[in-house]
């Protein structure tokens, strides 16, 4: 590797598609409250600046964050907070050859951060300073940060209002537990489309999802529970914006849209945007995203034909509430398989062998013993979204690698011919599941491609809201 890069050493199980769980570390501190917020800054490796970004989260007395490493394509690693004072902090996030960790000083009056950051025995300075922000958040505008009591516990969002009243559009993140933000691959998705709305007379708001940030309550949450949330989100601003606000629309993205459509059947609201919103059963979801991804990558077909039935095993065990054990047994001995044919050097990063294997099976399968999951296999949209009595929009990625274009708006052109919803189905030319202008619309390249959206999304979405004025 050249000298400007963080040494990692990554086990990259090529053939095997199961769902990740993402774990978020945190640490017990004083009183770290100015802390949060966004960093910027770099390590000097060798004479060369290596950028990074850190986001820290402070809630209930725990320091916790993220760290983005653009160059390396590397986003939203977790942060351990190892130590903290008035005047240090000391964090690491881990790699496959042990952790890397930053010994900082902390300078109050200049909201710098700088230190030693330590990798394999190696010292390298960095240095970090503090964005201007509200209330913690990296803002353009002066939005105003709302705690909105749930029956699930208060959730932390921002609120952007127009001078005068206009539409409101309350935005829901995608799959995963997701900051206001939705960052993905460091592409601040809806911070970037709240600036663009408000600047053409939108008023929005958006939140932290269960858990993060300043949200409280329990992330394993179905999309019923998450729906919950929006209604008594909503009754809130009515109750206490009501009068800033000429009409209110949700915009959902990916899972987003399925839990608006089920808060529709319990409020009132004008129109309903989904982005990249599976029209599919979340397991056929999978599948299609299982097929798709290894055609891109040449997967053999005797391996995707084996990924599958793996899968569809997983299914069968979630929606009967049966033993994990034959599945956990089966992983543990695919893993080993993989990694007996990494080279001596390579194992010997890993550690302990069982331990490490251990841990990935926990980890590759925490997410489909989830009770999110299994909501999510269990939905059938289609059904869902015939239901809904107001003005739809289904906006879709042509390169969407997680949601197909082409299988959903089939889907959603049937419902069209077939049964009274006020239904309209646009494509984006050559964007990928952010709505990002894609090369091939795999994952991978997210964080390689600019932080912005494709011009025709924009114009589709503003041409659809235009229309209901």
């Amino acid at each position: 590797m050249s000298s400007f890069q963080i040494r990692y050493a990554f086990i990259m199980f090529k053939y095997l598609f199961i769902f990740i769980g993402l774990f978020s570390f945190v640490a017990h501190s004083q009183n770290l409250s100015e802390v949060a917020g966004y960093w910027d800054g770099s390590i000097d490796l060798y004479g060369e600046e290596l950028k990074i970004n850190l986001t820290f989260s402070y809630t209930d007395e725990e320091l916790d964050g993220t760290i983005d490493i653009p160059r390396q394509g590397s986003f939203n690693l977790p942060v351990e907070v190892t130590g903290a004072n008035s005047d240090s902090l000391f964090f690491q996030f881990e790699t496959g050859t042990g952790p890397a960790v930053f010994h900082g000083k902390r300078n109050r009056g200049n909201r710098t951060i700088e230190g030693n950051f330590e990798q394999m025995g190696e010292f390298f300075p960095f240095q970090l300073f503090k964005k201007n922000v509200f209330n913690g958040r990296v803002s353009d505008f002066s939005e105003l940060e709302l705690l909105i009591p749930t029956r699930a516990g208060q959730i932390s969002g921002s609120l952007l209002l127009q001078e005068d009243p206009a539409p409101l559009i309350i935005m829901l993140s995608g799959t995963g537990s997701q900051d206001r933000d939705e960052n993905t691959a460091g592409f601040r998705m809806f911070r970037v489309l709240s600036d663009k709305l408000y600047n053409t007379g939108y008023s929005t708001f958006r939140f932290d999802d269960r858990g993060i940030g300043e949200s409280e309550g329990e992330q394993d949450a179905t999309l019923q529970e998450l729906a919950d949330d929006l209604v008594d989100i909503i009754g809130y601003l009515h109750e206490n914006h009501g009068e800033q606000f000429n009409r209110l629309i949700l915009l959902g993205h990916n899972q987003g849209g399925l839990v608006a459509s089920l808060a529709e059947r319990e409020t009132e609201i004008s129109g309903l945007i989904l982005l990249g919103t599976p029209f599919l059963r979340g397991d056929e979801i999978i599948k299609e995203q299982i097929i798709l991804i290894s055609e891109e990558r040449n997967v053999p077909d005797e391996i995707v034909d084996m990924n599958l039935e793996f899968q569809q095993r997983i299914f069968d065990v979630v929606r009967n509430n049966s033993d994990w054990s034959e599945i956990e047994q089966d992983l543990t001995n695919r893993l080993e398989e993989q990694i007996n044919e990494l080279p001596d050097e390579q194992r010997a990063t890993l550690g302990d062998m069982s331990s490490f294997i251990q841990s990935q099976v926990d980890r590759q399968l925490s997410t489909a013993k989830s009770r999110w999951f299994k909501s999510l296999i269990e939905l059938e949209p289609a059904e869902l979204i015939t239901e809904v009595d107001v003005p739809i929009i289904a906006i879709f990625g042509e390169k969407d690698m997680q949601v197909s274009a082409r299988s959903n708006s089939e889907v959603a052109n049937r419902l069209v011919a077939s049964v009274n919803v006020n239904l309209e189905i646009a494509e984006i030319s050559g964007a990928n599941h952010l709505f990002q202008s894609a090369n091939t619309g795999m994952p991978s390249e997210y964080g390689m491609l600019e932080n912005n959206f494709a011009d025709e999304f924009l114009d589709v979405l503003l041409q659809w809201l235009q229309s209901m004025d």
